[in-house]
């Protein structure tokens, strides 16, 4: 559940650069790809703890799609690339990991604490 709180915060901050200062994410790349490892990252953790795995295989993909981005160059010699790109892939792991952080599963699976 943790590993799926910080990708929500993580893909909440990509979303909002994006939109709101999209100068920063073109002179830092370097956190842009630190941002797209981390999400990788999360997402390899919350496929391994969370009871559904296709919310952190969606995660590992927006983050790789990230990395990608940047290590191909294309982030530094396109804007509309780095905008749409950046946009949909927090989009896309932010609402997964929401989603996943807050499902626990079917009522039979979940151990009684009684």
């Amino acid at each position: 559940m943790v590993q799926d709180l910080l990708g929500t915060l993580i893909a909440i901050c990509l979303v909002c650069l994006a939109v709101l200062d999209p100068g920063f994410l073109e002179a830092h790349g370097a956190i842009l790809a630190a941002s797209g490892v981390a999400l990788a990252a999360l997402g390899v953790w919350a496929g391994r703890a969370d009871y559904l795995k296709w919310p952190g295989a969606t995660v590992v993909t927006a983050g790789a799609a990230i990395v990608l981005l940047v290590l191909s160059g294309l982030a530094a010699r396109s804007s509309e690339w780095l905008f749409w790109v950046v946009f949909w892939s927090g989009n896309a792991a932010g609402v997964t990991s929401l989603w996943s952080a807050l499902y626990r599963g079917p009522k039979d699976l979940i151990p009684d604490s009684a």
